[in-house]
């Protein structure tokens, strides 16, 4: 297969009102880039984009809906861009900060994650939970990161790839694993503060997604990872 320069992975989840125009954006501002969607078993019209764009992206499906993590493992080990940055389907940073994810990353960084200093359309558990999560952090991992969540991260192919393969979290504290991974890997990790879109709600996180995220934190801290 064919080497790109970049690829862009998008794990997306009902979100068949949104994603056409994202491929639309993505293809008409990164043309020479590779871009994978992965389908986690929405029921909505999503699946309509294989026919729709046909050979212009990567289609991969999950048969049920499988969470964040596994997406993004099935999209990050199908890769074969230089550089690989995920972001989510509705394109909550626009275009822009892909881009600056995609320059810091040719400008010699390894991992490149954006950072919000302020967020829109939160739930209001969201707002109740989010400093109890970084808390735990600071109590479990010693985090210094200020925004693990942030759907916008960018790599090298090999730390990536090296990332994710070992990973084992299938939901949203993939974020998380990587970030702990990456720090007992030594990789260094730039930050990019980035301006979250003020739009119609289109998250599908839920309370229960929270609460799980939680029970993944214990896992993370005490997996015996095979590091090499």
């Amino acid at each position: 297969m064919k080497e790109r320069e970049l690829s862009i992975i998008i794990p997306s989840y009902q979100k068949g009102k949104w994603i056409i125009n994202t491929i639309k954006s993505l293809l008409e501002h990164f043309p020479q880039a590779e871009i994978i969607i992965i389908n986690d078993g929405s029921k909505d019209d999503t699946k309509k984009i294989k026919d729709i764009f046909d050979n212009r992206i990567v289609y991969l499906e999950n048969e049920i809906n499988q969470g964040k993590g596994y997406s993004l493992r099935k999209g990050f080990e199908k890769a074969t861009g230089k550089y690989l940055i995920f972001t989510d389907a509705d394109l909550p940073f626009g275009i822009q900060y892909i881009d600056k994810i995609y320059q810091g990353l040719k400008q010699k960084k390894s991992i490149v994650i954006g950072r919000r200093e302020e967020f829109y359309n939160d739930r209001f558990y969201k707002k109740l939970l989010r400093p109890f999560l970084y808390l735990i952090l600071r109590i479990l991992f010693d985090f210094k990161h200020e925004d693990t969540q942030c759907g916008l991260k960018g790599f090298t192919r090999e730390k990536g790839k090296k990332l994710f393969f070992l990973s084992t979290i299938d939901g949203f504290a993939i974020d998380i694993e990587i970030l702990f991974l990456a720090r007992k890997l030594g990789y260094l990790v730039d930050k990019l503060i980035v301006e979250q879109k003020d739009s119609p709600d289109s998250s599908t996180f839920k309370f229960s997604n929270m609460l799980r995220i939680l029970f993944d934190l214990l896992i993370i801290r005490f997996h015996h990872y095979e590091i090499f």
